[in-house]
């Protein structure tokens, strides 16, 4: 037997707790733990002299292995198996480019017009040939502001739906809106057409958010978005109000959090989590200098999250507890497409509009892979020797790609969690003495 690599031993209030960011199994350890810890450690480990209960938790959290195991080798498999899965088809789908909204850090130039008849055939032809082996499709709307085209969202979604129940495949679909469109007839369509998720941002109370989104005429969307929220919710369509957090907007959240616990009655249906603004090109290069780096975001996610806890709202445990990836974003997985207005393929969502970073057309002969589609697939955080030998390597994955593609060196970008780790295992320690302390 032997150590994992991604093995975390932390002291806490004279507390040691283990954590391995592989399983990502968190407990407080003892004495006992302890030794056969160190017996592995310096090679003297004899199975038989500790506790079989001990050995086989220490076995299913990951924190020691057998010797024949390379855990890199075994990251880099599990890599490979979503990367080449064809049994899923993801698709964020932006039936136009057009913006009802103005918001200040947004990337995208917004291009007029919507997807024509003919590409949306072309999107469907486009899916069939997966259909005998798909099991699961998942479509994403996005934009621009995807529900400017309604009818487009929903009558795509029906011929999608229509194949997936040809060939018994499960569809689930996500909409992300700026939520202004958004009105009482909306609602059977979206369970209609299985839009079960919708992602909504509200960057702070009426002051500050109507600053930061603009709509287009200026005119005030605040309180319009508190009543959509409040619908959705009504519903029991799963909500996640994004608030997008720069240095601007970050000492008002708890204005934000009392203001819609007042205003929305089904609040604790409603998730709300936080985005880094960045400066991803030059359309919000002007943003760039309120902008937190990952490190210094580290420093703001605990608290903010904590905040969300505390005023009774969700959270998503993807966002606070560490959870490993295989990869990073869809952007890396090969069946995963971003499909434009006018049938233009990009890998990653942040290119959307920007035709040099394309992967190819729906109206292209089939041919062989792109080199800027074979750019994304055949990344991986095993290049980087940094990456190679980090403990946060299963939580991390190299952080974004598209921000390491952007990069002056091309070198990883890493993300939050890198730097957060502590402190959110100090968060969840304090969670698990109260599970204990209450008899749990």
């Amino acid at each position: 037997m032997k150590l994992s690599r991604y093995n975390f031993l932390r002291q806490i209030d004279g507390i040691t707790i283990f954590f391995n960011s592989m399983t990502c199994a968190l407990a407080i350890v003892d004495e006992n733990f302890f030794k056969a810890y160190r017996e592995i450690e310096n090679g003297s480990f004899d199975e038989s002299r500790h506790d079989p209960n001990l050995i086989a938790n220490m076995k299913s959290s990951g924190c020691i292995i057998e010797d024949d195991i390379d855990e890199l080798q075994l990251i880099d498999y599990s890599r490979g198996l979503e990367k080449f899965d064809r049994t899923l088809m993801s698709l964020t789908i932006v039936p136009t480019l057009d913006c009802n909204f103005r918001c200040k850090y947004c990337f995208e130039e917004h291009r007029k017009g919507s997807m024509d008849q003919a590409t949306q055939d072309r999107l469907i032809e486009f899916v069939r040939p997966h259909s005998e082996r798909l099991k699961n499709l998942r479509a994403t709307w996005f934009g621009g502001e995807p529900l400017l085209e309604k009818e487009i969202v929903y009558s795509l979604s029906d011929r999608l739906l229509e194949i997936c129940a040809e060939h018994q495949i499960n569809f689930d679909a996500t909409i992300i809106t700026n939520g202004s469109l958004i009105e009482d007839s909306d609602i059977e369509q979206f369970k209609r057409c299985k839009i079960r998720h919708v992602q909504i941002t509200i960057d702070g109370i009426k002051e500050v958010h109507d600053q930061r989104r603009r709509s287009i005429d200026g005119s005030s969307t605040f309180d319009h978005l508190l009543k959509i929220v409040d619908l959705l919710a009504e519903n029991k369509i799963l909500i996640n109000v994004r608030v997008n957090i720069d240095q601007e907007n970050v000492s008002r959240v708890d204005e934000l959090l009392e203001t819609m616990k007042s205003r929305i009655k089904h609040f604790e249906r409603v998730i709300v989590n936080f985005g880094r603004v960045t400066a991803l090109n030059e359309v919000c290069r002007s943003v760039e200098s309120a902008c937190y780096n990952p490190e210094q975001f580290a420093d703001i996610m605990l608290p903010l999250h904590q905040k969300v806890l505390k005023y009774g709202f969700k959270t998503s445990t993807m966002i606070l507890y560490p959870k490993s990836k295989r990869n990073y974003c869809g952007a890396e997985i090969a069946n995963f497409f971003v499909i434009d207005s006018d049938g233009t393929i990009y890998k990653c969502w942040n290119d959307v509009g920007i035709l040099e970073r394309r992967c190819g057309n729906l109206f292209d002969k089939p041919n062989r892979p792109s080199h800027e589609f074979l750019e994304w697939i055949q990344r991986s955080p095993m290049q980087f020797e940094e990456c190679h030998d980090c403990k946060v390597l299963p939580l991390c994955m190299g952080g974004c790609p598209h921000l390491a593609r952007r990069s002056n060196d091309g070198n990883p970008v890493c993300d939050s969690i890198k730097f957060n780790i502590d402190r959110i295992l100090r968060f969840y320690y304090e969670r698990l003495k109260g599970v204990k302390k209450n008899g749990g």
